[in-house]
């Protein structure tokens, strides 16, 4: 195969192509978000036709061939430069503006409805609560009762839709400054719309060198004001921003330190938790 392994399913085709293995009904969601984003005049990866005519070989396993989107995502020199609060308000709006696309199209795909409140509560707090005592976090159990009263008084309110679910840096592009597209709709869900914000914010938080840490809050700033922007955030989704931050966190330190290979990313995971809930006035006043 003449193209160059970009990650564990995907392959990059000379300049202009993807090429993409994937699990039947993940890449089955995937092209039909393409398609209908296509349809509402939104960049995406559209399939090229097989010499058959047909989207993709259709065998024991799929692949599929994609145009690839101009662009590139950000450098870390350039997320964390002397721009970060104006790149921050471009990754805000660009989500904003895909969200009103995804919403368009939400009863042509038939997504998974996800309850993140649920799923904190009920698996992930409890397990981040016993690594808390393991690893000597910190964290005192205010921080587990707030959440689990707070956001729970707020969950319900928040506006709910189909989401990306994983808008992290490498899977927003850019062009000239600007956002050009968006990737992997794999795990496309209907959620509440704020974790494509606060997820974009933990991505670049994660990606963030010890210096970088205190420039996060400012790209958080620019994020929120700039999704508020083409948006609207309600007076729920303000109140509720550090729980869904925190919720992200606490999911993510549950999942990565029951598996063995991702023990460091669960201990990154961890810090970024503690530091998030150090700045939690800093964070709620952003708005």
């Amino acid at each position: 195969m003449d193209g160059a392994k970009a990650s564990g399913n995907v392959w990059a085709v000379g300049t202009d192509y993807i090429l993409k293995t994937e699990d039947r009904e993940k890449l089955m969601k995937s092209l039909n978000a393409a398609r209908a984003l296509n349809k509402q005049g939104f960049t995406s990866s559209l399939p090229i036709p097989t010499k058959t005519g047909s989207e993709y070989p259709d065998g024991s396993k799929i692949f599929v061939l994609t145009q690839r989107i101009k662009g590139n995502p950000l450098s870390k020199r350039d997320m964390f430069g002397d721009n970060c609060i104006r790149l921050g308000e471009e990754y805000g709006k660009s989500i904003a503006r895909l969200h009103k696309a995804l919403k368009a199209i939400q009863k042509d795909i038939l997504p998974d409805e996800v309850n993140i409140y649920k799923n904190v509560v009920d698996w992930a707090l409890p397990n981040v609560r016993q690594q808390n005592i393991q690893w000597d976090m910190g964290i005192g159990d205010s921080f587990f009762d707030d959440y689990i009263e707070s956001f729970g008084r707020l969950y319900d309110k928040l506006p709910k839709q189909l989401i990306h679910r994983d808008p992290n840096p490498g899977n927003i592009l850019f062009e000239n400054d600007e956002v050009s597209g968006f990737i992997d709709f794999d795990l496309i869900e209907v959620n509440v719309r704020l974790w494509d914000v606060c997820y974009c914010a933990t991505g670049i938080l994660a990606e963030s060198s010890d210096e970088a840490y205190e420039k996060w809050l400012d790209i958080l700033s620019g994020l929120l004001h700039g999704y508020n922007i083409e948006g609207k955030l309600t007076r729920e989704e303000k109140q509720a921003v550090f729980y869904v931050i925190c919720s992200i966190q606490m999911i993510c330190i549950a999942y990565f330190e029951s598996h063995d290979e991702f023990k460091d990313i669960a201990k990154t995971n961890r810090r970024m938790l503690q530091f998030i809930i150090q700045h939690k006035r800093h964070i709620n006043n952003l708005l």
